[in-house]
């Protein structure tokens, strides 16, 4: 059952004129006293509303389309569908061959009787949702466009005792080592609305601070005419390598966070900043949503435009009812707006502006998308957020919430845009049973109008509602609420004919106690939502949840990437019925679309296809991944960090943007014995660099570098080369689509080692620039909210059994363990593409769908394991402070940073509280790691002890699935999670927080260890003794080998910077 005051099924709703409860503000009803209904009249005329629907094909065949609907679902399906297991006694008891439309339930009459639902206590979902929204709304709000909350700005105050004022410019002191002294951590700015001068004072301030801050002479490799770092052939996001004065491209909101003067923060503002723009998708009366709304007049921002004030965001209603968007939003306008204004109408003193979109969803979506919110004076439009509350989202089953969501992203919201959505819990079964069914009757009034609506739109009285009754249940093992039309006898329903001929009428005939399926509701474990928003291409922000935890308010965000799970992790197995059609049975299948093995469901309808990139990657895969590459490389590295080292064991950062591209193109041009794109660049950018903590000596084969800075490469040329490889790599796809080469293994090998060593590089950059003060936050995502994380951080540690649980250990008999795959390489030339294609998903099946990995990852042997005990939870920060406070140890890990006298974490962002980042894994070296394991009593894990624990069927583990923290889903680490029961007795697996994990195994080799023909020297270059193998996955490694079971890692054992952790084990 839908909150929303008007349903609208993706576009397949029909106009619904009604009149609901009159709108309270502050604890005031509007009165419909003629005054009253005189200036709201006045104000409302004033209102804009697009006019997206009346005129087009979806209102002139919006009745037409209903009366289908009716008749079609009705004339039922050749099987009786059973909305579960076709074995079960329960499931057979509710099975239908009828069915009528959602809708007819929506009408006027229905509305003003959900109402009344709404405040029976039984009908919790409302009350949940209001509760949220009363509590949270001016959080909610702020978050919603990115702004960080006050109680974030409060909790930097805890960085007050370590900084240094220069000039009013907040600086920060790193220790010797890890990057520049002198960097800000933010800049100030005045609050909205400043004059012109202060803009070109605050753009005199940055090159001011520019200067300051560069404590080298400038580079004349650099200089003149190759500084060219605003070029479009560069990039254009703001900040980073390819710097622009002012804004960015996302509307004008930089990716920083700069202080206001009033202590607010927010992305800075110029003084005539874009306007930002909030859309409720289905907003009805506004009860709820209008908490939100009063919360965004407190937003830090306002703009001004030819010497008047205009609001800093607009608030559009849209909904397919003309009639309660004029009455809704006029109500508001007539309490809180003003009687002229010099822009668009406005409430909240002028800071909020109304505008009502009539519109269905997907012609809302679609004129978003196409810039319909863009200001009329032709300036830039700010962020867009979009509200879908009311648990709408369980109308759809979860496949077409998945997509509609996708449809939502792909349309309508641009890189950092979000959207909140509102998702009720797989709860009790009876509460939700009394939800749906209350003991006023409210729902049974409400279900039975339906059968009165329906008798209009067909234009006869087909249904007598007195042979009818109110039939549902909560199926808690699909996780849906079901209703259904009983029939009370036998009887026959006489329907019209679509073009109103009276000799084409037919009749329905219904069995005594047959049931006709009207609304699923589906309600979402944890693992559930997770699922579709990933598979949406969505990043999960924050959450919200009610005080009595069964309602949750899920903020997401478009990302700049999304890394698609190689594990969809929902999905029960159970028939749904025999016999249908494949696309009925996915219109009726409830939370089987994502099973976690992605096989065929037993109803014989394969589940979605989840290309998981161990075979060639796709065209798709590698435009993921190079925009994130991109995003790293192009719009973190400041200008004045690509020539310098963050760390001495590394090469500068310009060497990786070389390497990445160079490593492609060498492979390319060795396979097929064909010339390099370019000799010099193949040369110098051909392997990296990891020389011995211990004597500073690189010992392996490495490509000699220039020594003098001038005598790199200019980036604009990497740029270049990077996109001319880039070119010559998609030239292979094509030949082989075109039948002009033939793949076989050893080709599609060579595409996914290179491709997958572009992730690597990628996560060796990012603890490499976590490394210094100068980094820049990665642009097309949101900066995290600490102070709210660490709240709800806090407050899962606490319902998890906090330090007692982290503390707990699982204990393992003597078992055998199976480590590595078999990939054998010798094989590769036996398996051939002999049909061309351009789909990967084709050419890897004709391969014997492989799942490449590196030399040292085959073949698979097994390993004896003796009895064992392990943490349960990886070491965090908090404890290996204690450690060091009782070991008196003097130096703390490469993660941290000194601040004064404190500790702070290292993150992209800028150091972080302990106070935040207290249950964080800590990341060190496995030397360091392995001494915290000592004095506990214990050790690090072997590599086949760790792998056991890993492959445990509930341990906090490392797997990719859309709940660990792997593939970007956050930029930094964040608490452990260990394993739970969701609500409805799902258990939910943990992970660990975001990091690999030390082994204290050393890397070498093992019977029936090749080295790789490709690349022989990647695994045996390091047989050394000196580097310990690491699994899992950290915050940045990338699915497909985060989810690769097979993988290891391996660094230096005193190597300190790698996002890595470690927990201890206990001798049995």
């Amino acid at each position: 059952m839908a909150q929303t005051a008007s349903l609208l099924s993706a576009g397949k709703a029909v106009s619904q004129q009604f009149d609901t409860q009159h709108l309270k503000i502050n604890g005031k009803t509007s009165s419909p006293a003629a005054s009253t209904l005189t200036k709201a009249f006045s104000l409302t005329a004033k209102l804009p509303i697009t006019d997206l629907y009346s005129g087009s094909l979806d209102s002139e065949n919006a009745g037409l389309a209903l009366k289908k609907q009716i008749i079609q679902g009705l004339s039922g399906n050749k099987n009786c569908i059973v909305p579960g297991d076709v074995n079960s006694p329960e499931d057979i008891a509710f099975k239908y061959s009828k069915t009528l439309p959602v809708t007819i339930l929506y009408d006027e009459t229905g509305l003003k009787i959900y109402d009344e639902l709404t405040k029976v206590d039984e009908y919790y979902l409302f009350n949940a949702e209001l509760s949220i929204l009363k509590q949270h709304g001016p959080e909610i709000a702020r978050r919603c466009f990115g702004f960080e909350t006050k109680d974030t700005h409060r909790f930097k105050g805890f960085m007050k005792d370590a900084v240094a004022h220069e000039s009013g410019r907040t600086v920060v002191a790193f220790e010797k080592g890890f990057g520049p002294v002198g960097t800000p951590l933010s800049n100030g700015c005045s609050n909205g609305g400043a004059e012109e001068e202060r803009k070109q004072e605050r753009k005199q301030e940055r090159k001011q601070e520019r200067k300051q801050r560069i404590p080298l002479e400038p580079n004349p490799g650099i200089a003149a005419d190759k500084e060219k770092w605003g070029d479009d052939r560069v990039g254009r996001f703001n900040g980073g390598v390819n710097g622009e004065e002012g804004f960015d491209d996302l509307g004008g909101v930089t990716s920083t966070n700069e202080s206001f003067a009033n202590g607010n923060h927010c992305p800075s503002q110029a003084p005539s900043s874009p306007v930002m723009n909030m859309v409720e998708l289905g907003a009805g009366s506004l009860r709820k949503s209008v908490h939100v709304i009063r919360a965004l007049a407190d937003l830090p921002t306002r703009n001004t435009n030819h010497n008047n004030i205009r609001p800093g965001v607009v608030y559009h209603a849209l909904d397919l009812d003309k009639s309660e968007l004029e009455r809704t939003l006029g109500d508001l306008k007539a309490q809180e707006g003003k009687e002229s204004e010099a822009f668009e109408p406005t409430v909240c003193d002028g800071a909020v502006g109304l505008h009502g979109l009539w519109a269905t969803y997907d012609q809302g979506l679609d004129f978003i998308g196409k810039g319909g919110l863009a200001p009329k004076d032709g300036s830039t439009e700010g962020r867009r957020a979009l509200l879908w509350l009311g648990s709408s989202i369980g109308n759809f089953d979860r496949r077409g919430a998945a997509e509609f969501l996708a449809q939502a992203r792909r349309s309508a919201m641009r890189p950092r845009d979000t959207m909140l959505i509102a998702i009720d819990r797989r709860n009790d079964p009876v509460e939700v049973a009394k939800a749906y069914n209350d003991s006023h009757g409210w729902t049974t009034r409400f279900i039975m109008n339906g059968l009165e609506h329906a008798n209009r739109i067909l234009g006869t009285n087909a249904f007598n509602s007195s042979m009818f009754e109110y039939h549902d249940r909560y199926n808690d093992i699909e996780g849906r609420h079901e209703s259904y039309y009983r029939s009370k006898a036998a009887q026959t329903i006489t329907l019209p004919a679509l073009d109103g001929s009276v000799g084409s009428a037919q009749t329905v005939e219904l069995e005594e106690g047959e049931l006709i399926h009207v609304e699923r509701s589906h309600k979402y474990s944890e693992s559930e939502a997770l699922d579709i928003f990933d598979a949406a291409g969505l990043r999960v922000m924050q959450k919200w949840t009610d005080a009595t935890d069964r309602y949750d308010l899920w903020l997401v965000e478009n990302p700049g990437f999304h890394f698609p799970s190689s594990t969809l992790f929902t999905g029960m197995r159970h028939d749904v019925n025999a016999g249908l059609t494949e696309s009925e049975a996915i219109d009726y299948r409830g939370s089987h679309e994502y099973d976690s093995d992605g096989k065929t469901g037993s109803n014989g309808v394969a589940g979605p296809k989840v290309f998981m990139d161990w075979g060639v990657p796709s065209l798709e895969s590698w435009n993921t991944m190079w925009k994130a590459w991109d995003t790293v490389t192009l719009t973190m590295i400041p200008k004045e960090l690509l020539l310098q080292r963050p760390i001495d064991l590394r090469h500068m950062c310009l060497f990786y943007l070389g390497h990445v591209p160079g490593f492609i193109d060498i492979n390319i041009a060795r396979f097929f014995d064909e010339p390099h794109l370019n000799d010099h660049f193949s040369e110098i950018f051909e392997r990296g660099i990891d020389p011995s903590m211990e004597t500073g000596e690189c010992t392996h084969s490495h490509s000699k570098v220039p020594e003098r800075p001038e005598d790199w490469p200019r980036v604009e040329e990497i740029v270049a080369y990077k996109q001319s490889v880039l070119a010559r790599l998609e030239c292979l796809y094509q030949d082989v689509a075109n039948g002009l080469r033939t793949m076989n293994r050893r080709f599609a090998r060579m595409i996914w080692m290179v491709y997958e060593h572009i992730a690597m590089h990628m996560e060796t950059l990012l603890y490499m620039l976590n490394q210094t003060s100068w980094t820049l936050p990665p642009a097309g995502f949101n900066t995290p909210d600490w102070a709210t994380l660490a709240r709800d951080w806090e407050a899962a540690d606490a319902v998890q059994g906090g330090e007692d649980a982290r503390n707990a250990t699982f204990k393992f008999k003597l078992a055998t363990v199976t480590l590595g795959h078999l990939d054998d390489e010798a094989h590769d030339e036996e398996y051939k593409v002999l049909s061309p294609s351009s789909d990967v998903n084709s050419l890897n099946k004709q391969m014997g769908n492989p799942e490449f990995g590196w030399d040292i990852e085959s073949p698979p042997r097994k390993v004896h394991v003796p009895a064992f005990s392990v943490t349960v939870a990886p070491i965090n920060n908090e404890q290996y402070a204690k450690f060091m406070a009782a070991t008196g140890r003097k130096d703390a890990p490469a993660s941290w940073a000194l601040i004064g006298d404190k500790h702070y974490v290292r993150t992209v962002y800028g150091p972080v509280s302990m106070k935040a980042a207290r249950l964080w894994p800590v990341q060190a070296s496995g030397v360091e790691l392995e001494a915290y394991a000592n004095w506990k009593g214990g050790r690090l894990p072997t590599h086949a002890e760790l792998r056991r624990f890993l492959d445990a069927t509930h341990g906090p583990n490392c797997t990719d699935r859309p709940g660990t923290n792997i593939g970007f889903r956050n930029w930094h680490p964040v608490p452990a999670q260990l394993a739970k029961k969701d609500k409805d007795g799902t258990i939910l697996s943990g992970h660990n927080g975001g990091v690999l994990e030390w082994t204290s195994t050393p890397l070498e080799s093992f019977e029936g260890y090749k080295p790789s023909k490709l690349y022989p020297g990647y695994s045996s270059d390091f047989f050394d003794g000196t580097h310990w193998i690491l699994l899992g996955g950290s915050w940045a490694t990338v699915p497909s080998i985060a989810g690769r079971r097979s993988f290891v890692n391996w660094y230096q054992a005193k190597y300190p910077y790698v996002f890595a952790g470690a927990r201890v084990v206990y001798d049995a």
